[in-house]
């Protein structure tokens, strides 16, 4: 009965947790907190199967080798798991795979398919978050390779969030040379400038979007919005080439407001440890607060400009008229 309640109780936390993955894992999030990393296997254990934790989420991955068994145990020792060459089973009876949703509650006895392949994705509560105040920490899955017993097992490490003061630096930099500027309120300064952020916003933009779209975490939604993204930024770049100089200036603050909001939704990578871009962790972050504070320099010297070209139109029939 104590063992059963300890299971019911674990159980219960689990389904707080994603749902089981049969896939490759995919997903939206730009950065995370924790590091883990996977205890090297011995023979003959690294020749039945092969095993990582997945970054964005923590979710944990086996695959098993052909003319091999490995069944996995659960939260209080029962077998949940087990993948050989007929396939993934989860056991029936097992409340560790009826809280993953393996297996539906009260499903009986036996074992039920659940992929024709010997490899599966979940998320399992001993590979999960530390406590507060805890940097390091060890995880592990006992399993059965072969009927023998053996451990899955690893570490997790929490990532502390880069210093602020870069990024704020760099924001003001932005913000200096944006307010002299507007102090001088010269067409002639304006314009150009607000070209050249326009130009530095795309770049940005483009870095951002790229670099996340091709990580290996990606999803489907992060594809779209780089491609959307990219496009945008290439449709100004263009007018920011071939117009006139009042267009430049206005694509270069369009392209500004742009840059700004891709990175306000990517700014958790200035506040989290781990990156999830196929850039380099301090190339993503400056692309972002170059995003950020070159977009916002952008849109306010755009505007400017924008009231200005608007103060000094004319109708085309009141220029007929002064002829």
């Amino acid at each position: 009965m104590h063992r059963a309640a300890i299971a019911a109780a674990v159980v219960a936390g689990s389904l707080a947790l994603p749902a089981t993955a049969a896939a490759h894992l995919r997903t939206g999030r730009v950065a995370v907190d924790y590091e883990a990393t996977v205890a090297p296997l011995q023979p003959p254990v690294a020749q039945a199967l092969a095993v990582r934790v997945y970054r964005a989420d923590l979710a944990l991955g086996l695959r098993v080798s052909d003319h091999h068994r490995v069944v996995v145990l659960g939260y209080t020792g029962e077998p949940f798991l087990r993948l050989g060459a007929g396939g993934t089973y989860a056991s029936r009876s097992s409340l560790t795979a009826a809280g993953l949703g393996l297996v539906g509650p009260h499903s009986g006895t036996g074992w039920q398919l659940v992929s024709r392949a010997p490899r599966l994705i979940w998320h399992d509560a001993r590979v999960r978050g530390l406590p507060a105040g805890v940097e390091h920490g060890r995880w592990a899955v006992p399993v059965l390779v072969d009927g023998s017993r053996s451990e899955l097992s690893g570490g997790l490490t929490r990532v502390p969030r880069p210093p602020a003061w870069p990024w704020l630096a760099l924001g003001a930099l932005f913000a200096v040379a944006a307010a002299v500027l507007l102090t001088l309120r010269r067409p002639a300064l304006l314009r150009p400038a607000a070209t050249l952020l326009g130009w530095v916003s795309a770049i940005a933009t483009v870095l951002i979007a790229s670099g996340f779209a091709a990580a290996a975490t990606a999803s489907e939604g992060t594809w779209v919005e780089a491609a959307n993204e990219v496009v945008f930024a290439l449709v100004g770049v263009a007018f920011l080439v071939r117009g006139s100089r009042d267009t430049r200036a206005l694509a270069g603050g369009a392209l500004g407001l742009f840059a700004l909001a891709v990175g306000l939704k990517n700014l958790p990578v200035l506040l989290h440890g781990v990156v999830l871009s196929a850039l380099p962790a301090d190339v993503a972050r400056t692309a972002v607060a170059v995003a950020v504070s070159a977009g916002t320099a952008a849109t306010v010297i755009g505007l400017v400009v924008f009231f200005d070209v608007l103060e000094h139109y004319e109708e085309p029939a009141l220029l007929e008229r002064h002829r």
